[in-house]
């Protein structure tokens, strides 16, 4: 009789170790299902503010002071682009030529982290927006990834952007060495229009959570299942360009399982239609701007 109930306690506990190293598996491989444990976990109502390429309506985007200014108005997220210098180091800039945000001309690419570094990244914003001109900005450098990661650490999540990836080969690779040196896997978010490129980092490190960027010239109102099937396999979500969708796409996405993260959001009225549509959060250049209409929408 005591060794038919051993042998019962046995199978129990072999069946109870299998449950919890298929979830363990499950978690660790699954960036769809990591998402719903942390949905759980927080809020249901929570909807994100993306500070896009930092408080970039105030401060010369892309830049340490418009991270710093999006931080002190209690963004979710700062959003970032990164580019591959000529010595292969990952530096903060969305276009992949120097000509619109500095005082240099030619591709990032050709330049040296030294080079580069001599550049001003400031001046042009305060020529282009002086109501929001500082004389602090004159001078600013292309920050590396890596003094992002120095400077601000843990005291804010980020949404990277990885640019242009048939520029630069390996650069998943390079992104993901930075990430787990700062030890930011459990902060850090990674979009790309590439789907080749968002691929290869999932196989790189299944921990981050990744968002497909997509860009409709023409209203989506529905999106195929096959797409939305797809991109589950690699992605938790989807960033759409606000411009071409409505409160149907969003439904149907959010109701796949996968986050909406639209951009780029400026103007109140349709920060107010984002929110009544559901969305998980938005990719501002005004970060105050949009934590003052979830507030207001709470009311």
């Amino acid at each position: 009789m005591q060794r038919i109930q051993n042998s019962k306690m046995y199978f129990i506990f072999i069946h109870i170790f299998l449950l919890i190293l298929l979830c363990t598996s499950m978690y660790a491989y699954s960036p769809w299902i990591r998402t719903k444990v942390k949905e759980i976990l927080e809020p249901a109502d929570k909807i994100y503010t993306i500070a896009h390429r930092g408080a970039s309506g105030y401060a010369p985007e892309n830049t340490i002071p418009a991270f710093e200014l999006a931080i002190d108005m209690d963004t979710d997220y700062i959003e970032l682009d990164i580019q591959l210098t000529k010595d292969r180091v990952p530096v903060v800039i969305h276009d992949e030529t120097i000509n619109r945000t500095t005082n240099g001309t030619g591709y990032v690419k050709n330049y040296t982290l030294e080079q580069l570094s001599k550049l001003d990244a400031g001046s042009w914003f305060n020529e282009q927006y002086p109501m929001f001109a500082r004389e602090q900005y004159a001078g600013l450098r292309i920050p590396t990834l890596e003094e992002v990661f120095e400077r601000f650490g843990k005291e804010v999540d980020y949404m990277i952007e990885i640019k242009d990836p048939a520029l630069y080969p390996n650069i998943e690779t390079i992104l993901n060495e930075q990430i787990e040196k700062y030890n930011l896997s459990d902060h850090v978010s990674v979009h790309s229009f590439s789907e080749a490129s968002l691929r290869k980092l999932h196989s790189i490190n299944p921990e981050i959570p990744l968002y497909q960027i997509v860009w409709y010239n023409i209203p989506v109102y529905k999106v195929p299942e096959s797409f939305i099937n797809r991109v589950k396999t690699y992605a938790v979500g989807i960033s759409p360009n606000f411009q071409r969708i409505n409160s149907s796409y969003v439904a149907q996405v959010k109701n796949s399982g996968l986050k909406v993260f639209p951009y780029t959001v400026n103007y109140q009225v349709n920060m107010d239609k984002a929110v009544v549509w559901g969305v998980d959060g938005v990719h501002t250049n005004f970060p105050d701007r949009f934590n003052e209409v979830i507030k207001n929408n709470k009311k």
